[in-house]
């Protein structure tokens, strides 16, 4: 009896193997609910780039800009980065910031000097199939550089010579304290964090604008006065903004041909 139930169980799970491949072969064919492997989603198409994708060297017209259109401080600046597989962008830029200002107090302040930055943008549009880039990124910079401070006289209203600058009066003595100091020595470390956008105007020429943010790390200054204005980093303080406006080229033989 036994046997003959084990025997009825076989047949019937033999029967059932064999009927569901057949039922599956002649389902409803108007019948458009979702089969299992079609459910299966293609992998998005994103387009390849080699490691190493080409040099683009830029330049910033922004300072200059700015120095043609009546501010005191001028600043040059070139960049160049490699790009890596259009993702990664290791930076390194060179420039010359320039300041000959004087204040409302009558101290007159100058300096020039080059500065040095190196860092890393990283291209959140690398996915894309268009070759614009939205880039964020860090910076580290450094300048060394000497200024001169020094008061300068106020003319004369009345007789129109020139008289001691009011603004530096000995408050024991009376007079016009001198103030002059020329060449002090400084250094200035500082970071920066970046966003900005690179567009595509045509083959391998691009423009765009960038914002950044400068965090001052360290700084030695003269005995006599802090400096008022930073090459590469702008006006003195714990931290600033800064703007730029940059033309890149990507240079051709320097891009893989295959």
């Amino acid at each position: 009896m036994v046997r003959k139930i084990s025997s009825y169980t076989i047949s019937l799970l033999l029967c059932l193997l064999i009927a569901l491949p057949v039922h599956a072969q002649t389902a409803n064919p108007n019948d458009k609910r979702p089969v299992a492997h079609k459910q299966e989603k293609k992998k998005e198409d994103i387009p390849f780039y080699p490691l190493f994708n080409g040099i683009d060297v830029g330049i910033d017209l922004w300072g200059p800009g700015a120095y043609l259109l009546g501010s005191d401080n001028l600043s040059l600046e070139v960049s160049a980065s490699a790009n890596l597989k259009n993702r990664y962008f290791p930076t390194l830029e060179l420039g010359y910031g320039r300041a000959d200002k004087g204040s409302e107090d009558g101290i007159h302040y100058r300096t020039g000097a080059p500065y040095l930055r190196i860092g890393m943008d990283y291209n959140t549009f690398y996915k894309k199939k268009f070759l614009h880039k939205l880039l964020v990124g860090l910076r580290y910079g450094v300048s060394s550089f000497q200024y001169d401070v020094e008061n300068l006289d106020v003319p004369d209203a009345v007789w129109g010579e020139s008289v001691g600058n009011p603004n530096l009066e000995d408050g024991i003595w009376g007079g016009s304290l001198p103030y002059k100091h020329k060449g002090m020595k400084a250094t200035m470390h500082w970071v920066e964090a970046n966003v900005g956008i690179r567009a595509q105007v045509w083959r391998d020429l691009y423009m765009g604008w960038s914002l950044r943010y400068k965090i001052r790390l360290s700084a030695k200054t003269g005995e006599y006065g802090d400096p008022d204005y930073v090459p590469g980093f702008g006006t003195y303080g714990s931290s600033t903004v800064g703007v730029f406006y940059t033309i890149t080229y990507t240079l051709p033989f320097f891009k893989d041909k295959k």
